[in-house]
């Protein structure tokens, strides 16, 4: 009887489990978004934000501020009396979310002939195989080293581009948050264009590389990103387990962007393992964090520019991100990120925001550019959110953006950093 029982609750357990290998099915999910009338109204959301079932896809923002929000079949109808209660205003956007991910999918399956992944939503392995020959065609200017080893084993592989003459140092990085794959693409993409733009003596390709070496990690969280390729396109965070009992799938994992241990905890986190904000048991605890702030220790007091790109939003974001106070380098972040952001328009008219996650969002505490800015000193800290943004034609896709718009993401953001790093150079040039 006993067995009888004990079997009866492991196959119950195994339908929410981690190691189940079959793709999550979204259908009858529903994207909603929701705009707050009232500090009430504001509050409501701000508690729901914690609750597992009610998946903030951009950010809380302020009163009159669209809020989008996920919602499984029975979420909807658990939270729809609530909206009615409390006269909150809703819009139901997509009636299925599955639709979204089918046609992603769809993209993927039309691109997936080509040899190259420069322009496609790569996976882990693809990723780290691109590094390494790019190593072996390009030894004068390539390397690559491991910052660290995930919990499920994985290598943290950071392309490094410098020639003799690179001096000082840039850091970008991309996938902290898994399903967030337009960023890995531009990774991709902007080690592709840098790497030919020098190659065809393009001046302001070679004036960088002269001067900077790039470190690059296309994925600090491949774990979550391989488990949304696999398991559960919309997972967020890293995929280490909290409890050693834990098998109910969304109570694994730790945001990242929450972890860091400046601020830690101070705003817009949450303590709650099954938050998809929980900034892990203490400051620093995961090893994607570990690793990211081994490799900036390892060359302290040599960067120049910090750059951790994210989705979605358009978005040219400074810190602070746990505080609306400004810095005192502000006007100087604020400057050269214009630059960058008006060079990043140039290509297709796509508009950025520029400012502080506090002010243009809301506080959020334990993130990496706070952490790199206060801690690791490196005084051009910045955080970009791609494609797409609030009235765009494609903002309805979120975070399930067809692939065939990552070479237009991709070129307008390579064009922009490119602008703004140099900005940064003549700066330090001229001082």
């Amino acid at each position: 009887m006993l067995l009888h029982l004990f079997s009866i609750v492991f196959l119950f357990l195994s339908s929410f489990c981690s190691c189940d290998q079959k793709k999550f099915s979204f259908h009858g999910y529903k994207l909603i978004q929701i705009k707050p009338k009232s500090v009430h109204h504001f509050s409501l959301l701000k508690s729901w934000e914690e609750n597992p079932d009610f998946d903030v896809w951009n950010r809380i923002k302020s009163i009159n501020e669209i809020v989008d929000v996920a919602l499984s079949p029975k979420a909807f109808q658990q939270y729809e009396p609530l909206f009615k209660l409390a006269n909150l205003p809703y819009t139901i956007v997509n009636e299925n979310i599955q639709n979204l991910i089918d046609r992603e999918e769809e993209s993927m399956r039309r691109s997936f002939p080509s040899r190259s992944i420069v322009g496609r939503y790569p996976r882990y392995t693809e990723v780290s195989s691109f590094i390494s020959n790019l190593v072996i065609d390009n030894p004068d200017i390539a390397s690559s080293y491991s910052a660290g080893t995930t919990y499920e084993n994985r290598q943290l592989k950071v392309l490094v581009l410098k020639t003799d003459t690179s001096q000082k140092s840039v850091w970008i990085d991309c996938g902290i948050h898994a399903r967030e794959w337009i960023s890995i693409s531009t990774c991709v993409w902007f080690i592709d264009r840098l790497l030919k733009d020098y190659r065809n003596s393009d001046p302001v390709a070679k004036d960088l590389l002269g001067y900077y070496e790039f470190h690059i990690l296309p994925i600090v969280n491949p774990d979550g990103y391989e488990y949304s390729h696999s398991n559960f396109r919309i997972w967020r965070k890293n995929r280490k387990p909290n409890r050693e009992d834990e098998l109910i799938w969304n109570c694994f994992g730790t945001d990242l962007n929450r972890n860091f241990g400046y601020k830690w905890m101070v705003a817009g986190s949450s303590s709650n393992v099954c938050s998809e904000i929980y900034a892990g048991p203490s400051a620093d605890s995961e090893v994607e964090t570990k690793s990211v702030q081994k490799a900036i220790n390892d060359k302290l007091g040599n960067w120049d520019v910090f750059v951790t790109i994210h989705s979605y939003g358009n978005l040219w974001m400074v810190p602070w991100g746990w505080d609306t106070s400004l810095l005192p380098d502000y006007n100087d972040l604020y400057s050269v990120s214009q630059i960058g952001a008006d060079a990043l328009k140039a290509v297709y008219g796509t508009k950025y925001s520029i400012g502080s996650p506090a002010n243009l969002l809301y506080t959020a505490s334990g993130g990496s550019f706070d952490w790199s800015y206060a801690v690791a000193n490196i005084k051009y800290s910045m955080a970009l959110e791609l494609r797409p943004g609030s009235g765009e034609p494609d903002y309805n896709y979120g975070f399930i953006l067809p692939e065939d718009r990552v070479p237009l993401v991709g070129e307008e953001t390579y064009i922009g950093l490119k602008a703004m790093i140099n900005a940064v150079l003549n700066l330090n040039r001229n001082n």
